[in-house]
């Protein structure tokens, strides 16, 4: 991930022995750092047609959105899942019919109709599912079902019966990214506000002094809107430099 590769081109950087531009440099690169945990990836030279630049993607806030929406469909997914029936017996069943409609882009759309016997009756009931492929009637399905009641039935095979594990699964897969994403952001926030302290400090004892908050969000939202280079600074190089100097000389 590009803002990790930023958090350890940061780290290794060599800083220069001057006080004011090695405050300089790490002021900016703890912004940038800032900037990318609240804002996502900060792409640099990356415009819109029209000249606008491209905004990061993740940060804090897409963190916290995805966390919101895996635990969705983790709640919409268990709430479909086929409860289980009283006295349930399974049998086998087929396919008798499908009924045919139209979704709201005027596809015709097929449902499959079951049938199964129980001691000699037969009962039927449909699908909630709809696919743009037409089912096979006399297609063999496992059915199941309750004793005291057969009219309360379901199918136990086939997507429908599985749907949910996908909602499931999805919702536990955008959970985890987005936690793995959301610790990221913290850790990026935290380190980056810890390194512009330094870097006050460094420009403190040059006899430069400023407001720290209001610093650290003139380069962090410079540096957001695209006009602070970020492969100039210490977190867009490998390391070796010490980065751009003279940013927040220019803020």
């Amino acid at each position: 991930m590009k803002r990790i590769k930023h958090f350890f081109n940061t780290v290794q950087t060599n800083w220069s022995e001057d006080p004011a531009a090695r405050g300089a440099a790490k002021m900016t690169a703890g912004a940038v750092l800032v900037a990318e945990g609240l804002f996502g990836v900060i792409r640099s030279g990356v415009r819109r047609a029209g000249g606008r630049r491209k905004k990061g993607k993740g940060g804090l806030i897409g963190g916290v959105i995805g966390v919101v929406i895996g635990i969705v469909f983790i709640i919409v997914g268990s709430a479909m899942a086929p409860s289980e029936l009283p006295d349930e017996v399974t049998t086998q069943g087929v396919i008798s019919d499908v009924e045919t409609s139209r979704n709201s882009d005027g596809n015709t759309m097929h449902s499959p109709i079951y049938t199964f016997e129980v001691e000699g009756r037969e009962y039927t009931f449909g699908s909630s599912m709809r696919s743009s492929s037409r089912p096979t009637i006399g297609q063999e399905v496992e059915i199941a079902y309750s004793a005291s009641d057969p009219r309360n039935a379901r199918r136990t095979d086939g997507l429908e019966s599985k749907a949910h594990w996908a909602f499931i699964g999805s919702g536990i897969f955008v959970l985890v990214m987005s936690l793995v994403s959301l610790a990221i952001s913290i850790a990026l926030i935290v380190f980056g506000i810890i390194l512009f302290k330094s870097g006050r400090a460094d420009r403190k004892a040059a006899g430069e002094t400023g407001s720290f908050f209001s610093d650290l969000m003139s380069i962090a939202r410079r540096a957001s809107s695209g006009e602070i280079d970020i492969e100039r600074t210490a977190a867009g190089q490998s390391g070796s430099e010490q980065g751009d100097e003279d940013a927040t000389a220019r803020a």
